[in-house]
């Protein structure tokens, strides 16, 4: 769970990075990262409600 937390929040920061233009990419890399920004953060989202059913 922890490993799966910083990975989002390292594609989160080199995202917004990204938009506040501290490094450039190209078209290819930014879609990359948004989308694994996305799945990361739906990853996160599926294992916490999992971990909230099995505490109930």
């Amino acid at each position: 769970m922890t490993l799966k937390i910083v990975k989002t929040l390292l594609s989160i920061i080199l995202v917004f990075m990204y938009y506040l233009g501290f490094w450039t990419a190209n078209a290819t890399t930014k879609i990359a990262l948004f989308f694994l920004m996305v799945i990361f953060i739906f990853e996160v989202g599926v294992a916490n409600g999992k971990k909230q059913k099995n505490r109930n």
